[in-house]
């Protein structure tokens, strides 16, 4: 069984609820291996959720403690080159992985793929397979690139829960940047025919608009602060 411990849900606003408190942030457990993705300035101290290794999406602080804070640590930490080398700290025990190259991590096969969310701070999403499920997962994205090989047979998709409908894609230089809408990456699950779609990084107009959007949607999960599901 894998089980998927949510550690913290808020995307990088001010604003928070009590079940929106921490910065995103997720541990995949399987056979008592801890597979973290993301740990940010606004996170429970890596001590005490003592992972066996972690995962880094982009150097935006909110995923990336080392962009503005040191966080001492034994754990590996996977990163891109450009994260790495991004901010005024750097994890001690890192490991460089590329986009398009898979990788082990323990029982774990992981993908990273290129997504497009920042200039300054390049992200990447994580195909994760695992006892036969494949989990996707990318917090901070307006599109996935080459959709057709990374979507295809997933059994649970998690995805930038910014905003709903509000357009938070901005162009700068001839480049876009910025957030998809949750209404978008439903759109994509449809088409490759995922089911088990769940959001995190929960921006500000979802916090005003969740319990709205449950009602006329109530198979997409809003993932919060603490949730534990298993698949």
């Amino acid at each position: 069984m894998i089980r998927l411990n949510f550690l913290g849900t808020r995307g990088f606003i001010e604003e928070y609820t009590k079940q929106h408190k921490y910065h995103s942030s997720v541990i995949i457990e399987y056979k008592n291996f801890k597979l973290m993705i993301d740990h940010g300035i606004k996170s429970r101290p890596l001590k005490k959720l003592n992972p066996d290794a972690i995962l880094i999406t982009h150097a935006h602080p909110d995923h990336y403690i080392w962009a503005e804070k040191n966080a001492e640590s034994k754990t590996p930490v996977y990163t891109s080159k450009k994260t790495f080398e991004y901010g005024k700290f750097k994890p001690k025990n890192y490991k460089i992985i590329k986009s398009g190259k898979k990788f082990k991590v323990g029982l774990f096969t992981i993908l990273p793929y290129k997504v497009i969310h920042s200039l300054i701070c390049p992200a990447i999403g994580f195909r994760i397979s695992v006892n036969k499920k494949v989990i996707i997962y990318n917090p901070d994205l307006i599109e996935i690139l080459n959709k057709n090989k990374i979507l295809k047979k997933i059994d649970c998709y998690i995805g930038d829960g910014s905003c709903i409908r509000a357009n938070l894609v901005r162009k700068r230089g001839g480049n876009f940047f910025g957030h998809a809408r949750i209404a978008t990456q439903i759109n994509w699950c449809k088409k490759f025919g995922i089911k088990n779609i769940i959001f995190t990084h929960i921006g500000k107009e979802t916090l005003r608009k969740e319990k709205e959007f449950k009602e006329k949607c109530p198979g997409i999960i809003f993932a919060y602060d603490g949730m534990k599901i298993k698949i």
